[in-house]
């Protein structure tokens, strides 16, 4: 019996010390069960989670500031604030979440804000406006419309916390880690004071038709940490990636690119992906959305791409219409793996792995 009482005492004890051991055993660089091993210090990490074709992307800087890039989709008994809660608090250790970018209002990136600050604290809010801030320019052709229960929910979740970002804005981060929005409300940063010209606009393929909808006023935002750059460009489309590199190139070379709109052919331009050269890329597709064909062979292209990750393989498509297998994160449709990304203190070089202990690359920035 007195066995049992001291078992049972502690593992009582154990649940309750487990947070405080979590931030030891990360301070110390020892990766507890759960753990994937984070960046060597100083470093920075990027957690592509699994949200099923949504998208949620994690960054926490060097000084351990959390970056939440979308919450994925609503409903299904909260699965993607669960799988965001995860990673969050038993993969990186940490018990809030700093900031949350919500890059357009479409339900598959702004859909499990509810769920999530249910469960846990965030402290401050960033997107392109809301309908009441009565920003001049600004429309909303897919909402948050005030009685729409998504709409609801998010302005309960950031009421008194929350900002709205315009093109040429910075993100406030702590350290050496800089996020400087893009693009913004279909708008994007002006040009510096004498930037040449991008000589590859000249082979830039033909507009498409005006995109009405919210995916062509993403928030797009570029990271920066020395020599390592990651951009994120939510569901941005054809027309207004052109203007972010043409006629002058507001981007620069990428590191890490996260494939835009999950992989779908309105968006990833061409003349983007050649002006910026990505090394690696990332789809956050899902098994049944995004992942278009037609993308896929796009990237195969652009000769500095190294490795073209997907999250799902896309069940809809031929095995030749996807990438390498090796590159897929998730071979269960039901999913739930996420791909992390550790980057060095100087940014000279990036590690790729498949969830906590699965295969692992390593690359060279630009």
């Amino acid at each position: 019996m007195m066995n049992r009482l001291n078992m049972m005492w502690t593992y009582v004890l154990f649940r309750a010390a487990r947070p405080a051991l979590l931030a030891v055993a990360v301070a110390f660089g020892c990766a507890p069960a759960g753990a994937v091993e984070p960046a060597e210090k100083g470093g920075l990490d990027i957690y592509y989670i699994d949200v099923m074709g949504g998208a949620a992307t994690l960054l926490v800087t060097p000084e351990r500031e959390s970056i939440l890039i979308d919450t994925g989709w609503p409903g299904e008994d909260d699965r993607d604030p669960k799988r965001i809660l995860h990673v969050l608090k038993e993969v990186a250790g940490l018990d809030h979440l700093d900031h949350l970018v919500t890059t357009h209002w479409h339900m598959d990136h702004f859909g499990g804000v509810e769920g999530l600050a249910r469960r846990v604290e965030i402290k401050n809010f960033w997107d392109r406006g809301l309908p009441e801030d009565k920003i001049e320019g600004l429309d909303f052709p897919d909402g948050p419309k005030a009685d729409d229960p998504l709409g609801v929910a998010y302005r309960a979740a950031s009421k008194g916390k929350r900002k709205t970002v315009k093109a040429g804005d910075a993100l406030p981060l702590r350290g050496d880690v800089k996020a400087i929005v893009l693009a913004a409300s279909g708008r994007v940063a002006p040009a510096p004071e004498n930037a040449p010209s991008n000589p590859l606009c000249a082979e830039a393929p033909a507009d498409q038709e005006v995109d009405p909808s919210d995916n062509a006023r993403s928030v797009v935002v570029r990271f920066r940490l020395g020599k390592f750059d990651f951009l994120d460009c939510g569901d941005l489309t054809w027309n207004v990636e052109k203007a972010l590199v043409c006629p002058h190139d507001l981007i620069g070379s990428i590191d890490l690119y996260q494939v835009t709109h999950h992989g779908l052919s309105i968006s990833n331009n061409p003349i983007l992906l050649k002006t910026i050269q990505p090394i690696v890329a990332v789809m956050n597709n899902g098994p049944r959305k995004g992942g278009s064909a037609g993308t896929v062979e796009r990237l195969k292209t652009i000769p500095s791409i190294q490795a073209a990750y997907q999250l799902h393989r896309n069940a809809e498509t031929r095995a030749a219409d996807n990438t390498d297998p090796s590159l897929i994160v998730n071979t269960d449709e039901q999913g739930g793996k996420f791909l992390h990304v550790a980057v060095s203190p100087d940014g000279s070089r990036f590690r790729v792995q498949f969830g906590v202990d699965g295969p692992e690359r390593t690359f060279e920035s630009h």
